[in-house]
């Protein structure tokens, strides 16, 4: 120990020594012709950890950024992992070389991703090297200053290769552990300490980088496909986190790593989106297939609809033996890797059968996920897998008898007694809790401070000591349950996160409720059934398309919950939508109810669905938060960031392309006076047709081999989205090509598919320009004392509008981009729901606009007037038949 304590004090020193403001340091000869390294420092700022590995480097340059004392930047230590980054890249930006390759070690590993992220922003996309890096999620455990000295201790020690020879409880005990100086140990221990802060609370920046991702087979492990977009290789060597850069065997794979050199193992691993993968993929869909193609699956969807205990466990013990239930999850607690959105797909498809989906989403999309995430690796290891086998079943305990809702008013209470935690409350209208083996219950461990604070969660045995469960009688199949915890004893090892630090958590875990894939599988299902029994009508062709509309939302939703920045707010607006449109499908049952219990021919499946609508739909803007709680949660982030909030539903069509056309035009069109201004200027339209024609904007669709951009249909929606958002006419006139069938028509529509999708995207454009100028009216108007955004009762409506929008931005996107192989009777009832919503949408604005809407002169005057213009057209059978 004295000796590794002696060379760790003598590296620091002559660092130290040459080290200067940029903390930038050469670690191979100057003459090296090779790629270019940068290895980040791991949590205590030294670089020695690397020496072996840069040793078999010696052909590449290889550059180092080492902490100390004068680690760049001005106004005291940087307050997270991104501006510490930030730091690192602005004091060596421009004066060391391009860097190809960007490396580091757990701490040094998150590091490098913010690093790599702020050069790839800067026109460099290095590749990224990461070496057994995990993040918390923003898990920051509070430790005495003991504790602190002794994890430096172990951390030094264990890099050299020795553990728990020494548990000082004072820096100058540790420092002559070390054998290293008080002057020196303090200041790596502060580097340290600021340094363990700064990765419990991180949370990694989303980007598109390729990611090599080497990992110890032993300790925890985090999956990088939920970070970036780019490609993800994942090499899993044996050992534990502090003995990867130790072993020769390991040292050899991270060389081939770094050196892009894929060892045996790796290329053994089919990378997620490769053929492998596909074929793994295609057999589980088709596994599935046979499975929910039989009678006695059938039978099961039935009797399990009809709350048949042994019905519901046969089905998805099932499914887990088929490897179905959790494809996404990592191998080792029961999955295989697969992306999300392969396994999403896989619910869908089981969950279309008519299987009770609520099992799933409380036992695999809640509690699984939210375990996943946050759990201890001991509750990872021993309820995971049953879950994965489709053994167990979970729920969730969060409602009360006077805190539904309202979390913050929760009473049930945790007591610490040694190292356990005693559990004492009741809980109310917990789902399947009489089947569950397991529950994620919530409960209050502190008093003091914000009243969120002092909330901890725990998964609990249902079984246990102290548990017991009562049946709570409702209309619906799907049973409530009331949940009484007497003195149950829970093990720290089944808390979730720090003690009093749980609503944090939940509020990640909220958004994984609030995806609303589970609306709107129900919501087709419930379709299908109206159709079995019910005449076509116009009414339900809407809904149909509506419910594509939420589903596009949902499915886009689900790829955002596993990332470790998610929050509630991320998916509001896909739970406001979602759950309104299923319950929208449920009011057309409940408007037919009378004819449709009696309806001849309808089989028990259909009615199952058809009284699962009647009876689940009036709570499903209830769970996972309100309808009102969404629309309050949207309204305060539409207070802060409407503009970027209207923006980012024309974004999805193209950031830059939709930036320059409302840079370029904005004032282009605001110098073009039309009197009044909403009437048709021809002088208006060509001027703005003239400039996206010098602009090139005309070829933005033509294929490349024509002399255009090539970038398809989805571009071209974008130019006219930005159009409707400026309130213009919509000058976008691109050329005629191949495949289009047609051309915009100046003055009229167009019956060709491209162009009926670029209307439609235009007459969302207003929609979206009116919602931004009503909300920005609210902002400065005041009535009453209070300005009129904080009236709920007023902005509630628009905000609906709001969520329309994204909703419909979503599926125009998606319509778009497969335009050629689009159904027909698809773009249609998108035509039609559109139509539907802008009503909704024109009417919210207008109420918030008042009387200075309907002036000639204003802003919103234009807006609605040529929504009435363009609206009706999007009624293309309707248009036809008029003539």
């Amino acid at each position: 120990m004295q000796r590794e304590g002696e060379r760790l004090n003598a590296y620091l020193r002559t660092r130290s020594a040459g080290a200067d403001t940029t903390s930038l340091i050469e670690l191979s000869r100057p003459d090296s012709t090779g790629q270019v390294l940068l290895f980040a420092h791991p949590v205590g700022g030294s670089l020695l950890a690397y020496q072996p590995l840069v040793r078999r480097l010696g052909d590449h340059r290889c550059f180092g950024l080492e902490a100390s004392a004068r680690t760049p930047g001005d106004g005291g230590p940087a307050a997270s992992m991104q501006e510490l980054a930030r730091r690192y890249v602005e004091s060596f930006a421009g004066r060391g070389p391009e860097v190809d390759v960007v490396c580091g070690w757990s701490f040094g590993g998150a590091l490098a991703w913010e690093i790599a992220c702020l050069l790839a922003a800067r026109g460099r996309r290095p590749r990224v090297v990461l070496l057994d890096s995990t993040w918390s999620g923003g898990v920051y455990p509070r430790w005495t200053p003991g504790d602190a000295v002794r994890a430096f201790v172990d951390d030094v020690s264990r890099l050299s290769g020795h553990d728990g020879e020494s548990a000082p409880d004072t820096r100058a005990e540790a420092a002559a552990a070390l054998d290293m100086d008080l002057e020196t140990f303090t200041e790596r221990f502060e580097i340290f300490e600021h340094n363990r802060r700064l990765i419990c609370e991180w949370e990694p920046t989303p980007g598109d980088l390729d990611v090599v991702s080497v990992r110890a087979v032993d300790s925890a492990k985090c999956d990088w496909r939920t970070v970036t977009s780019g490609s993800v290789r994942f090499e899993d060597l044996p050992g534990d986190h502090y003995g990867l850069l130790r072993d020769d065997g390991n040292l050899a794979a991270i060389e081939r790593a770094v050196r892009d050199e894929p060892s045996a193992a790796a290329a053994a691993v089919p990378h997620p989106d490769g053929p492998a993968a596909e074929a793994d993929e295609t057999a589980l869909h088709t596994s599935l297939k046979q499975l929910v193609d039989t009678p006695h699956w059938r039978d099961l969807v039935i009797r399990a609809r009809r709350m048949d205990p042994d019905a519901i466990t046969e089905a998805y013990r099932e499914l887990g033996r088929r490897g179905l239930l959790t494809p996404d999850w990592p191998s080792e607690y029961g999955g295989a890797g697969t992306p999300t959105r392969r396994a999403i797909e896989l619910f869908e498809g089981f969950s279309s059968t008519g299987l009770p989906d609520l099992v799933y989403a409380l036992t695999v999309q809640i509690v699984g996920n939210f375990v996943l995430k946050s759990g201890s690796e001991r509750l990872r290891r021993e309820l995971l897998p049953r879950i994965a086998r489709g053994e167990e079943f979970a729920t969730v305990l969060y409602s009360e008898p006077r805190a539904g809702s309202d979390l913050a008013a929760l009473r049930t209470r945790a007591e610490r007694r040694g190292e356990n935690y005693v559990l004492n409350g009741v809980k109310v209208f917990s789902i399947y809790s009489d089947i569950a083996g397991s529950a994620l219950v919530a409960a209050r461990t502190g008093q003091d401070g914000h009243k969120y604070d002092g909330i901890t969660l725990f998964v609990i045995d249902l079984a246990a000591d102290g548990v017991s469960v009562e049946l709570v009688e409702t209309v619906q199949r799907e049973r409530m349950c009331r949940v009484r915890l007497h003195d149950v004893e829970v093990e720290s090892w089944r808390r979730v996160g720090d003690e009093d630090r749980g609503w944090a958590l939940l509020d990640g875990a909220l958004a994984i409720e609030r995806t609303g894939i589970d609306h709107v599988v129900r919501a087709a299902r419930w379709l299908k059934a109206l159709h079995a029994t019910t005449a076509p009508s116009a009414r339900l062709r809407r809904l149909e398309g509506q419910v594509e509309c939420a589903t596009t939302l949902a499915r886009a939703a689900t790829e955002v919950f596993l990332r470790a920045d998610v929050r509630a707010t991320d998916t509001a607006v896909a739970k406001l939508y979602t759950s309104e449109t299923c319950q929208q499908v449920g009011h057309e049952v409940l408007r037919r109810w009378s004819t449709l219990a009696t309806a001849p021919g309808a089989d028990d499946l259909v009615h199952e669905e058809l009284f699962s609508a009647l009876t689940e739909s009036p709570g499903l803007t209830l769970s996972a938060g309100t309808s009102e709680m969404m629309l309050s949660t949207l309204s305060a982030d539409l207070k802060e960031e409407c503009s970027r909030r209207c923006l980012e539903i024309l974004h999805r069509f193209g950031g830059d392309l939709v930036d320059t056309v409302v840079e370029v035009l904005e004032p282009e069109g605001a110098r073009i006076k039309a009197e009044p201004l909403f009437a048709h200027s021809d002088e208006r339209r060509e001027a703005l047709a003239k400039t996206l024609t010098d602009l090139g904007f005309d070829l933005v669709e033509r294929p490349e081999d024509e002399g255009g951009l090539g970038l398809g249909l989805t571009a071209g929606c974008g130019i006219s989205l930005a159009m409707g958002y400026l309130g213009y006419e919509n000058a976008y006139t691109p050329h005629h090509f191949a495949g289009d069938g047609g051309t915009q028509a100046p003055h009229g529509p167009c019956a060709q598919r491209a162009c009926r999708l670029r209307h439609a995207a235009y007459v969302l454009g207003l929609g979206i320009g009116l919602f931004r100028t009503a909300w920005e009216h609210a902002v400065v108007r005041e009535q009453f004392g209070r300005r009129l955004v904080d009236h709920d009762s007023l902005m509630f409506p628009l905000i609906r509008g709001y969520a329309e929008l994204t909703a419909l931005g979503a599926r125009l996107h998606e319509l778009a981009e497969h335009a050629r192989d689009a159904d027909e009777d698809a773009v249609r009832r998108f035509e039609l729901v559109e139509q539907d919503a802008l009503v909704r949408v024109v009417r919210g604005a207008m109420q918030v606009l008042g009387a200075q809407g309907i002036t000639e002169w204003s802003v919103g005057s234009r807006f609605y007037m040529k929504c009435a213009q363009n609206m009706g057209l999007l009624d293309h059978e309707g248009m036809v038949a008029d003539g």
